[in-house]
């Protein structure tokens, strides 16, 4: 890479040299042999220029969004947490080891930049409720220390914590109920108010590199008053909302006993569905509800590797890319190898697409799956993240976001220059980024996170992943006894029962 500074000055000028620069990938021919001018963190000028021949050489692309992920530093199988179906997984949660929300997000940011990744939305798992603000003032300093735009969903939940029903139901479904106090003890419930005012102190922390949505985590688990009020405060102050969606068959199953009138054609009614919600997941959307979707603007973030571990079924992307919705690609925290690497969740995304509709009159024969598929990872997530704005693009006057690629891996042929989007989308993976450049700062630089120590932050983290499981040796975060509980307690349909809960 070449890259050099300006003097220090009241205005900060650097600059980076590229063998190829892709503008808009999918839409604008390639740029040959280019100087790229940045200032005070936008891209000012693109200019020629005669570089050393060196091979196959970089390329500049603008920089990657992850639309939706949980910021987990250590994966849950480092922590001996199965895959498995939603449902059950997130039961085996509880054995996570405990730390400090700033070491889990800056390890996983820090993972994500060296990814290429320079925009996500973080959705918090606390864990311990009552500390939400001071978890998320660590999240927010783990985004100031890495430097990349971080968006903060503030969670609100607190319903229906181990079922999609009556708990009480539950412990009928378990053969020994005194080995599980929890379904009757008294649990700690944030309120409304508690919620929106963790959201009031977050914005004291916003940033060009820090902002903070509504992430209400799910209708299942978010009461329909607190879905109506971050609605009309979405609506009058503009903050986005990030919210999980008809991720499995049972959250549908549920939702349809408990709206008979259509969750979906109820949230239009509140005025939730307009562009600045983000649904994730979204499996189990119907045809006419994706129609609602599409006419309201709202953003779907497609999880593709998820979905598979956690046997949650398939994005709708064939209904997305038919009525036109804007998308962008996640990475949930399950990344197909938990190696954060976006490449290949656009690569899988886009397999997917084909193979839902294939043929030679399907989506891939249209001849735009490409350009849908480069503007999900570049320009939709990034929607998600920090709404409209002109990012995702290499464009004189864009926010100065852009990774620079190392191409001698993947061009071991002569390639046609027409070519080299869907070389990059086919063949690019983590291991080729050399460089990734956030509102004009380095932040990585041959392929290392260079603002801060990720070695450091890794040995902290295993050290604290160690302890725990040395502390709870021989213990398996699978209990048989409690999953078939919740096995017959869904077979059973009690999730379909309406009016028990959700009022």
């Amino acid at each position: 890479m070449n890259h050099s500074s300006a003097p220090s000055s009241a205005t900060q000028t650097e600059e980076w040299s590229a063998e190829f620069v892709l503008t808009r990938p999918g839409h604008d021919a390639p740029l040959f042999n280019q100087r790229i001018t940045t200032r005070d963190g936008r891209l000012c000028a693109l200019q020629p220029e005669i570089l050393p021949q060196q091979g196959a050489g970089r390329v500049a692309i603008p920089a990657f969004a992850n639309a939706h992920d949980h910021g987990r530093g250590v994966p849950t199988l480092s922590a001996g947490i199965p895959d498995g179906p939603l449902e059950l997984w997130l039961s085996r949660l509880g054995v996570e080891p405990r730390m400090q929300a700033y070491l889990n997000a800056a390890c996983a940011f820090a993972n994500m930049a060296e990814a290429g990744i320079g925009a996500v939305v973080h959705c918090h798992n606390t864990q311990n409720g009552r500390a939400l603000l001071e978890e998320a003032e660590g999240v927010a300093a783990a985004a100031r220390d890495v430097g990349i735009r971080v968006a903060f969903a503030v969670p609100f939940a607190g319903e229906n914590p181990f079922v999609y029903g009556d708990n009480a139901a539950l412990g009928g479904y378990m053969p020994d109920l005194s080995r599980y106090p929890q379904l009757s003890a008294p649990r700690h419930k944030r309120s409304l108010a508690e919620g929106l005012a963790i959201t009031d102190a977050l914005t004291h922390l916003e940033s060009p590199t820090f902002t903070v949505q509504y992430g209400p985590v799910g209708p299942q688990w978010t009461n329909r008053e607190t879905l109506e009020t971050l609605s009309a405060l979405s609506a009058s102050i503009g903050r986005r909302v990030h919210m999980h969606f008809f991720e499995t068959r049972l959250q549908r199953e549920w939702a349809d006993a408990q709206f008979p009138e259509g969750l979906i054609p109820w949230l239009d009614k509140i005025g939730l569905l307009s562009p600045r919600l983000t649904l994730a997941h979204c499996c189990w959307l119907r045809e006419h509800e994706l129609e609602l979707l599409a006419q309201r603007g709202v953003l779907i973030a497609c999880n593709t590797s998820s979905n598979f571990r956690l046997s949650s079924g398939l994005p709708p992307i064939a209904g997305v890319l038919r009525h036109a919705i804007t998308f962008g690609v996640g990475l949930d925290g399950m990344s197909l190898e938990d190696d954060h690497d976006i490449l290949r969740e656009t690569r899988l995304l886009r397999g997917v697409a084909q193979a839902l509709d294939a043929g030679i009159d399907g989506v891939a024969d249209k001849g735009m799956l490409l350009t849908h598929c480069c503007d999900a990872l570049l320009r939709g997530g990034r929607e998600a993240v920090l709404g409209p704005d002109s990012g995702g693009t290499l464009l004189e006057g864009a926010p100065a976001d852009f990774v620079i690629a190392r191409t001698d891996r993947i061009m071991r042929h002569t390639v046609p220059d027409a070519a080299l989007p869907d070389l990059l989308l086919t063949r690019l993976t983590r291991q080729d980024i050399d460089t990734l450049v956030v509102n004009g700062k380095t932040i990585v630089k041959n392929g290392q996170c260079i603002t801060v120590s990720k070695p450091d932050l890794e040995r902290t983290l295993n050290d604290l992943i160690k302890a725990a499981l040395d502390k709870n040796h021989g213990t398996s975060p699978v209990d048989p006894e409690w999953e078939n509980g919740l096995r017959r307690y869904y077979r059973a349909g009690e999730h379909r029962k309406a009016g028990i809960t959700h009022v």
